[in-house]
């Protein structure tokens, strides 16, 4: 694999002991119904070299203090490894942008050296049943927008995931905003081929519009649950097309994808889609762009799973 080893840039652990995760009780959730912990991650990825992780907010029930995830993960952090490779390295937490103490919430968040910003799901669905999707259109709400401009101020970045419809609504609202960094997950969810062509002119929109912008290339189970290399292959290189290598980063999106594929086939699967790219290109895309959005420090590859 690469040299120097990869950053996975979008890794959820859970403890249903500890935390509740309303999305876990839906019908197509039950696979994941069960613990997902270090050790887990490590059996995953025994033999890959992961230089480091970051660990996005697993949508835990929003009426609990959010920054209690964060407190957890610093926790686990510290007991599995220091600095660069702890584990998890970094982490992304949730905040309702709209809410009226969102201050003295980024405030908990901000107690723990791993935090690094925040992601507020915002894939609107008036009529979704899914209980991590909102019914409400976050976008075009000002309470919302005015807490993007809170995460600017303090040097935070914000983790976007929207349907490709909403990409050019989010490029209206994120180009008034140089000063924040703003990561598309999931590729931009393209899903299946019925909206690709949307997919790909609202990605070239919001690429060209929000110049600190950079795409997550993740979750590629919407492209194809049976992990199909060849479905997959040209929704990566598209995306690439779209925003550079130096604006692209990886992330297993595990242990949801692992519903697909294992960890290790999972990197290898990514490494051989960016083969035709220089070793330069190769290392910002698998690690170097993801270790200086989310600032995770030594890229080192470390230890057993890694």
């Amino acid at each position: 694999m690469t040299p120097g080893g990869i950053v996975d840039a979008h890794l959820h652990l859970w403890d249903l002991a500890s935390f509740r995760y309303p999305w876990l009780a839906d019908a197509d959730s039950a696979p994941l119904r069960h613990d997902y912990l270090v050790e887990d991650w490590r059996r995953d990825a025994d033999g890959v070299p992961v230089a480091a992780t970051v660990h996005v907010q697993a949508e835990l029930d929003h009426s609990v203090d959010p920054a209690r995830e964060t407190a957890w993960l610093a926790d686990l952090a510290a007991a599995n490894g220091t600095g660069g490779a702890a584990v998890p390295t970094v982490c992304v937490g949730y905040a309702d942008l709209r809410a009226p103490d969102l201050d003295d919430v980024l405030d908990r968040h901000q107690r723990y050296p791993l935090f690094r910003g925040i992601r507020q799901q915002a894939w609107y669905d008036p009529e979704s049943v899914r209980a991590d999707v909102p019914r409400d259109n976050l976008l075009d709400d000002e309470r919302w927008v005015a807490g993007l401009d809170r995460l600017a101020a303090r040097g935070l970045t914000f983790d976007l995931q929207v349907w490709p419809r909403q990409l050019a609504r989010a490029a209206d609202v994120f180009a008034c905003r140089p000063d924040l960094t703003v990561v598309v997950e999931h590729t931009g969810l393209p899903g299946d081929t019925d909206d690709r062509a949307g997919w790909r002119a609202g990605l070239a929109e919001f690429a060209r519009r929000v110049p600190r912008s950079v795409l997550k290339i993740s979750g590629l189970r919407f492209v194809s649950p049976g992990w199909d290399v060849h479905a997959m292959a040209p929704v990566v290189h598209e995306a690439i097309d779209v925003f550079g290598p130096d604006r692209c980063m990886f992330g297993s999106n595990f242990p949801v994808d692992r519903l697909s594929t294992g960890y290790r086939a999972l990197w290898q699967t990514y490494e051989a889609m960016v083969g035709g790219y220089s070793a330069p290109e190769r290392a910002q895309l698998l690690r170097e762009t993801a270790a200086r959005v989310y600032r995770t420090g030594g890229t080192e590859a470390r230890g057993r799973g890694r």
